[in-house]
């Protein structure tokens, strides 16, 4: 077992936290901060190790906006892998991530060898595109973000507006805080409108226009000098919009895709709630989404209907069916199913994923993390049943001629890249 994917399992299960000269250094060196499209850690505040007032009162001021999003976690051999900078676990011993005589080290109390034995850790780097606004003034971070270091995801909303809110999924809480006269849509005003597709069109051009600028905008970045993992995703519309959803995510695909062809790692991925009318995921592969992703987030009938109340609401049945079809439209191993791991028991989980890895559909899964609005209040499985579970997936890949979404530096919640690698 390698340190750097240990370190990282151990900030999953545990959280981390970090010192005020973390703090200081890191806006120093413009680490990536939270950007807060849909989720922001429920960090509960800072570390308070130091009585200096003034020191706390700078800290205090940017306490949450200016925490770092991500680290990067580097073996000694150089695998390098990134975790997301999650919220601390209630009575576990959260990582601590400190500045000391000019160097970034961490701490993991409860696997003191794991934070003495990785070879290095560092900040995830602001994108220069994150400072950049379009022509029409908006902020390019409201259209493309970076996920993990080489994710582009591509957002047209940021809210959500099916039917009831899965409990680890604070979206529209975090909406409410960040603002919501910046966004041009609104899935949560659209939910009223007799005619959504109508709803659209009044929109539609200034959309488009905007996220290819924004696109354009962000692809020489140098976190996509190696390769950019092409993601569209929001919240969903209501539940009766949702062939809507996929005629817009088709509009949006194509406009992208055909402006830079074979730019993209996997093509265009697509994370969204599957049409009603599954003939449109042929529409959705021919428009330039090459992976379709329709997640169930626990597999378990029990953990689908208590967990997401809203996407049970769909119904389980036709979730399934999406993800057996888009089998048919995309590919082996092109259409895909994630989970949150934390919802249901872990060998439930593996075998749904057994089942579904044996009918061509990719499962994955990342640790439950606490979020700023979610209702759920559960703990993150421990680091022994995570390693467990990741290496078992692992298996399942390699059965099934499957691979780990996108790379280790993209995939910051999840450990299947590292499994993979054999680096667990």
């Amino acid at each position: 077992m390698q340190a750097e994917s240990l370190v990282k399992a151990y900030i999953l299960t545990h959280g981390v936290q970090f010192s005020i000269d973390a703090m200081q250094h890191a806006c120093s060196m413009n680490a990536k901060r939270q950007n807060v499209v849909y989720n922001l850690p429920a960090t509960g505040g800072l570390a308070r190790e130091s009585s200096n007032s003034q020191r706390l009162a700078i800290v205090n001021a940017v306490e949450e906006l200016a925490r770092p999003q991500e680290l990067f976690l580097a073996g000694v051999d150089g695998y390098t892998v990134c975790v997301s900078a999650v919220a601390p676990v209630a009575n576990r011993g959260h990582a601590t991530v400190d500045f000391r005589d000019g160097k970034i080290t961490i701490e993991t109390p409860s696997h003191p060898e794991f934070g003495t034995s990785i070879g290095r850790v560092s900040f995830v780097p602001e994108p220069e595109y994150y400072r950049l606004a379009t022509s029409n003034g908006r902020a390019v971070t409201r259209w493309v973000s970076a996920c993990g270091y080489d994710e582009m995801n591509v957002w047209p909303w940021h809210d959500c507006a099916i039917g009831k809110t899965c409990t680890f999924c604070g979206i529209n809480s975090v909406q409410k805080r960040a603002g919501r006269n910046i966004d041009l849509i609104h899935s949560l005003d659209w939910r009223l409108s007799a005619n959504v597709i109508e709803q659209w069109t009044l929109v539609r051009d200034q959309v488009i226009a905007e996220i290819v600028e924004a696109v354009e905008l962000a692809i020489d970045d140098e976190c996509y000098r190696d390769e950019i993992h092409l993601i569209l995703i929001s919240g969903n519309l209501a539940d009766d919009q949702l062939d809507a959803q996929a005629l817009i995510y088709c509009e949006i695909a194509k406009a992208i895709t055909s402006r830079h062809p074979g730019r993209f790692a996997e093509g265009a991925v697509a994370v969204t709630a599957p049409p009603r009318d599954l003939k449109l995921l042929r529409k959705m592969k021919d428009s330039g989404i090459d992976v379709g992703v329709f997640n169930l987030e626990a597999f378990s009938p029990l953990a689908f209907a208590e967990h997401c109340p809203g996407k049970n609401g769909i119904g389980r049945e036709h979730y399934i069916a999406a993800l057996l079809e888009g089998v048919n439209v995309f590919g082996w191993g092109r259409s895909w199913c994630n989970f949150v791991l934390g919802l249901e028991p872990i060998e439930v989980l593996l075998a749904g994923c057994e089942e579904l890895a044996a009918m061509g559909i990719t499962p994955s899964a990342n640790v439950l993390h606490l979020d700023h609005g979610a209702s759920l209040r559960c703990e993150p499985p421990s680091i022994e049943n995570v390693l467990y579970f990741f290496r078992e997936l692992a298996g399942i890949y390699r059965r099934h001629n499957h691979d780990p979404y996108y790379c280790e530096k993209a995939l910051r919640t999840s450990l299947a890249n590292e499994a993979f690698a054999s680096r667990i």
